[in-house]
């Protein structure tokens, strides 16, 4: 665990950028914690409940309401009519969604304990996409009153969301950019001649006219990101969906440039902190020392890898963040991304001559699990740059290695 989690009077309090979600929950259900873990990331913020470890709730910016009728109704439990009438007694009342439509006897209690089980699930697996975001731990703080709550066993939510982060690896691949419009097939040719869709698939299946794009489909959908996502790829991997044309919008230059800055750090910082991570588990503070001699070595091959370092400590990536806006034009861009190349090659043979090949291929496959998702949410400037393409051959260069 991480030695970036603090103790103050909130509680633990840090940042997902060195404690990663999966050693968070972790942590709280081996300690068998009771309170709310809230997370913040720009306007953002996910607030999770535990009671003794375990997961009991879950909100999302607020708008949990909005996200649990949205659910409900897309599964033809209650009608439109329903649902707002249901909304304008939640607004005179005061009392949440869920018990509104109990009182309104639209739902049993099992019902919509079902229905509150998967938003919360949906809540918690989607901050797994979340590669930083400054976190606090509430000792004792419980869900609002008259909340109706459910029972998570934490160690599977971990194994699931790690799971989907591999499952975003395929993903990936297959979606074209988020500016993209997809279109019907009129006429696909399959392999068996029928395809089989899910009721989930039906629902998302009329909304592609051939002009809303990826992103206005994500918002329309209300099956929930990861799901949108991965029906999407498994109707175009199927023929039945093709990808049409882009809506493209035009960005001044230094937006690009602060898009590109933001990238570059995600990724690659999301690739060193993996390397110290799990070469600290097997070698302690001897790792760190090792990794600074890569670094320094280094620093002296490419002297722009000194924005990188901070008087406080080396890899320093908000030191970086902050320097970005000086590193404009673009040939300082790719210098740049060239040395984070050489300094992960590095890091990586260093790993293999420390603790031998077995060890290597385990941190290169978790970061390419871990990077997954910075590369399908920034995938537009990724693609543009070959982002993903320059770490894919610095970790061919570490597996060749082996």
């Amino acid at each position: 665990m991480s030695t970036a989690v603090k103790t103050r009077e909130a509680g633990l309090t840090g940042n997902l950028q060195t404690v990663p979600l999966s050693d968070l929950l972790q942590l709280v259900t081996t300690s068998a914690k009771t309170g709310m873990l809230s997370i913040c990331r720009n306007e953002q913020k996910r607030e999770i409940y535990f009671r003794k470890g375990a997961v009991i709730y879950a909100s999302s910016s607020g708008n949990e309401d909005q996200l649990l009728g949205n659910l409900i109704l897309s599964r033809k439990k209650i009608s439109k009519a329903d649902l707002e009438r249901a909304l304008s007694i939640q607004k005179l009342t005061g009392k949440k969604l869920g018990m509104v439509l109990l009182e309104m006897t639209k739902l049993t209690k099992e019902e919509l304990s079902s229905f509150l089980r998967i938003q919360v699930e949906e809540i918690v697996y989607n901050l797994f996409g979340w590669n930083s975001g400054e976190f606090v731990f509430y000792d004792g703080k419980p869900p609002p009153a008259g909340q109706v709550t459910v029972d998570l066993n934490t160690m599977n939510v971990i194994m699931e969301g790690s799971r989907r982060i591999d499952e975003w690896i395929k993903i990936r691949e297959i979606l074209p950019p988020e500016e993209t419009r997809l279109e019907i097939v009129t006429d696909p040719r399959t392999k068996s001649g029928s395809v089989e869709l899910t009721v989930d698939d039906l629902r998302l299946f009329p909304l592609i006219d051939g002009d809303k794009t990826i992103s206005e489909l994500l918002q329309a959908s209300t099956a929930g990101e990861f799901h949108t996502r991965k029906t999407l790829a498994n109707f175009i991997s199927l023929g039945l969906v093709r990808a049409g044309q882009s809506k493209r919008t035009v960005r001044p230059k230094v937006s690009v440039q602060k898009d590109l800055s933001r990238v570059i750090i995600s990724l690659y910082s999301e690739s060193y902190r993996t390397v110290e991570r799990m070469a600290s588990r097997k070698l302690g503070e001897g790792a760190r020392k090792i990794l600074k001699r890569c670094f320094d070595t280094q620093k002296s091959l490419h002297p722009i890898l000194g924005k990188l370092e901070s008087s406080q400590n080396f890899l320093d990536f908000s030191y970086l963040e902050a320097s970005s806006d000086r590193i404009t034009e673009p040939v300082r861009f790719h210098q740049l991304l060239d040395a984070l190349n050489g300094l992960l090659a590095e890091f990586l043979k260093a790993i293999w001559t420390s603790l031998g090949s077995s060890l290597t291929r385990q941190v290169i496959s978790q970061i390419k699990r871990e990077t997954a998702q910075v590369v399908a949410q920034e995938r537009c400037v990724a693609k543009e740059y070959g982002l993903e393409e320059e770490l894919m051959k610095t970790l061919k260069r570490g597996q060749r290695c082996l």
